[in-house]
């Protein structure tokens, strides 16, 4: 057996609401044991209120149940709490702490109507939920890989692509659902899960409520379409030229020269690779990637997350004047961003030590020295701008 312990995705922040699932998952629990143990209600009795059942429906049991566990497998809890932290603590970073919040419910939700519509058997259990943060994980995610503990003839941690591991689980649990084999496993309820999940977090990316960056499945699709479009005209058109003579044609499906479908999938190609660079820790490569996206496209920018960390890194391993441009971009880009404050502060730190631009750095310390939260990063900037005013220390050469 295979067990998924982690992924390599990088969380932005902390994952507060998936904390707090876990914690009252794991109190419903204890509550149930300590009734049989202490006296009071029984884990029997609250796992009946708690469950959902056509037969005995109550609106409220559509959450409820959510939290509810086997008593007699501990492993029931375990298994969706694992699974609550690996794929939540992502969604969650990519969804911010109430719409992940309501994205997980409202996914048990559906997993529970699926089951009814199903069966008259009781459910209970986070699975649905946890499946429909699977499904939208692998919308948002599809390239990511996931680390796995494997426990066969070999035991051992390895990393293998997400599209694989998951495409594993939903096949189980289809083929649990059509070669049903008496087993209490709530497979409808999986398969809605995943369903609800990975076609929410499309929707979400294909009318822009969520910004699609170059990890979701809307960005590979699109991708996928402009190099079969190029590649169309190409076999179209290979000597790139056009007889002005003929009759008029319906103009072509892409509107672009070949020569700039070339560019803008150097581009993307430049980005993906650059991503994969900092996934892994590499960023000197990273770096010199990046210097090579600049001259295809000085506009050039990574999602959010990304620019961000491999501004620092390059900033901590000392290749400053590169990492003052990925600064500059971040600010750019991202002018909402909650690093924005911070960000400024650093760029002007560069542009006084590094890059001889005090007139730049001065903008930048105006606008943020009264809008930073940490006495640390205020104290900095008031001493950066007591420098630019000549009434401080000199600046270091």
């Amino acid at each position: 057996m295979f067990i998924p312990i982690g992924t390599d995705r990088p969380t932005k922040r902390r994952p507060r609401v998936v904390e707090a699932l876990i914690v009252l998952n794991m109190l419903v629990y204890l509550a149930g044991l300590a009734g049989d143990v202490f006296g009071g209600v029984s884990f029997e009795t609250l796992t009946n209120w708690m469950m959902l059942s056509r037969g005995d429906f109550h609106w409220w049991n559509l959450i409820t149940y959510q939290f509810a566990h086997n008593p007699s497998d501990i492993l029931h809890l375990v298994f969706n709490m694992v699974g609550l932290w690996i794929f939540g603590t992502s969604l969650e970073g990519r969804l911010g702490h109430a719409n992940f919040l309501v994205f997980y419910l409202v996914g048990g939700c559906i997993a529970g109507i699926a089951h009814m519509m199903e069966t008259a058997a009781p459910v209970i259990g986070a699975s649905g939920s946890v499946c429909a943060l699977i499904g939208g994980f692998i919308a948002l995610f599809p390239r990511s890989r996931i680390r796995i503990l494997l426990l066969f003839i070999m035991i051992g941690v390895f990393e293998v692509g997400s599209l694989w591991v998951v495409g594993f689980y939903v096949l189980i649990d289809f083929v649990g659902w059509v070669a049903p084999s008496g087993s209490t496993t709530a497979y409808v309820a999986h398969i809605a899960g995943y369903l609800y999940g990975f076609l929410l977090a499309i929707l979400l990316l294909w009318i822009r409520l969520l910004k699609s960056d170059d990890f979701d499945m809307v960005y590979l699709w699109k991708q996928a379409r402009r190099r079969s479009a190029f590649r169309r005209t190409i076999r179209q058109n290979p000597t790139g030229t056009w007889d002005t003579t003929a009759s008029p044609a319906p103009p072509p499906v892409v509107r672009l020269n070949p020569e700039e479908q070339a560019r803008r999938s150097a581009i993307g190609d430049a980005r993906s690779r650059i991503h994969r660079l900092v996934r892994q820790g590499r960023f000197e490569d990273a770096g010199a990637g990046y210097l090579e996206l600049l001259d295809l496209d000085p506009d050039a920018v990574l999602t959010e997350a990304a620019q961000l960390e491999l501004a620092n890194r390059l900033y901590a391993e000392g290749d400053r004047t590169v990492a003052a441009t990925a600064y500059e971009r971040f600010l750019e880009h991202y002018p909402r961003s909650d690093q924005n404050h911070e960000v400024a502060l650093i760029l002007s730190l560069l542009y006084i030590r590094v890059l001889d631009r005090p007139d730049d750095a001065a903008t930048l310390l105006d606008d943020v020295a009264t809008k930073l939260h940490d006495d640390a990063h205020r104290s900095l900037a008031n001493s950066l701008l007591e420098e630019l005013r000549g009434t401080g220390p000199e600046p270091a050469s």
